[in-house]
């Protein structure tokens, strides 16, 4: 992933930034990898320990899009209970969320 920090957009009202918050891991087959993806509650973006240069381009529900200064999207998709996908454009991929390391 190409991602390196960013700040936010105006969240909606009814998405809690809680919701998206957390560790999240997934396999990239590609590289026989597992990777360790971080979001924190003000949407400070990590990426194996390297904070990733982002802003919030859309927040809803189900998906938060963030946007790095390449113009490269990272897609979080959920679903009713917790992020469950990663897509990377700079790698035109789509990871399955394989571990949790959520804090309740």
């Amino acid at each position: 992933m190409r991602f390196d920090t960013k700040k936010t957009t105006k969240t909606p009202k009814n998405v809690s930034p809680f919701f998206f918050a957390g560790t999240w891991q997934y396999h990239d087959p590609n590289t026989n990898r597992e990777h360790e993806l971080e979001i924190l509650p003000n949407y400070d973006v990590y990426l194996d320990g390297k904070l990733l240069k982002t802003v919030v381009e859309r927040l809803d529900d189900y998906r938060i899009t963030f946007i790095d200064r390449f113009g490269y999207h990272l897609i979080i998709k959920a679903n009713d209970y917790r992020p469950i996908s990663v897509y990377d454009e700079a790698n035109n991929e789509t990871y399955a969320i394989i571990n949790s390391k959520k804090e309740e």
